[in-house]
């Protein structure tokens, strides 16, 4: 899920919101991302279902913790501060 939506993100991001174009950059911000979608999408379609329902799991737990975490995602989440 992480590199699906890394993925979507740049296109978001770079080819929509920031409207870079000419040939790299549509190679680059959709093209690529798009084929980063689809393997993804085939790598998903190749897991046992065991694997799928384990994984949704561990989303679902992590999107749990961070509502708690963040007051309902009413407050930002805490950020790792690696500078100390």
């Amino acid at each position: 899920m992480a590199f699906s939506a890394v993925n979507l993100s740049v296109i978001k991001y770079s080819f929509l919101a920031h409207r870079h174009r000419g040939l790299a950059a549509t190679i680059n911000y959709l093209v690529l991302p798009l084929i980063g979608v689809a393997l993804t999408i085939w790598l998903w379609t190749s897991l046992s279902a065991l694997s799928l329902t384990f994984g949704l799991a561990w989303i679902v737990l992590g999107l749990g913790y961070l509502a708690y975490v963040t007051g309902g995602f009413k407050r930002k989440a805490p950020m790792l501060d690696l500078a100390e």
